[in-house]
C-alpha cells in the first residue's frame, strides 16, 4: 500500500513496503516547514519493523534545511539503536556535497543504485 501526503504545497512524501524495507520517497523540499511530517513518515517506517529497515528515495528532493537534517540524525540514531538500517538512496549532487561538508557521507549509508541492490 502507498500513502502520499502533502504540505504546504512544498513536499510530498509517499511510503510503501518492499520486502523487509519501508521506502519513503521525498519530492520536493525538507524545510522547517515539512520536517516534522517527513519525521511522521520516518516513525511509521520504523513501527513494527524488528529490526527496522528504512529506504529513504531522496532523488527528487530539491532542498534539505538543518531541521530535516536533524531528523535523518535522528532516525539513524533510532533505526541503529534498534539493530535496523537507514539507506539514503540516490541523493542529488548537491545533497551529496552538503552531507560530505557536514562528515555525515560517513555517518549515512547511501546508495546510488536501485532498491533492488540493497541487500
Amino acid at each position: 500500500m502507498m500513502v502520499a501526503d502533502r504540505r504546504a504545497d512544498k513536499a510530498v512524501f509517499s511510503v510503501d513496503s518492499r520486502g523487509e524495507w519501508a521506502r519513503i520517497t521525498v519530492t520536493g523540499e525538507l524545510d522547517l516547514i515539512t520536517a516534522p511530517l517527513f519525521k511522521d513518515h520516518l516513525a511509521q517506517a520504523i513501527t513494527g519493523r524488528v529490526p527496522p529497515r528504512v529506504l529513504v528515495d531522496v532523488s527528487k528532493m530539491r532542498f534539505c534545511d538543518s531541521s530535516a537534517l536533524n531528523e535523518f540524525l535522528r532516525a539513524h540514531k533510532r533505526i541503529s539503536s534498534l539493530r535496523g538500517r537507514l539507506v539514503l538512496l540516490g541523493p542529488t549532487e548537491r545533497f551529496t556535497r552538503i552531507l560530505r561538508t557536514m562528515g555525515l557521507d560517513r555517518v549515512f549509508e547511501i546508495s546510488e543504485g536501485p532498491a533492488a541492490t540493497i541487500a
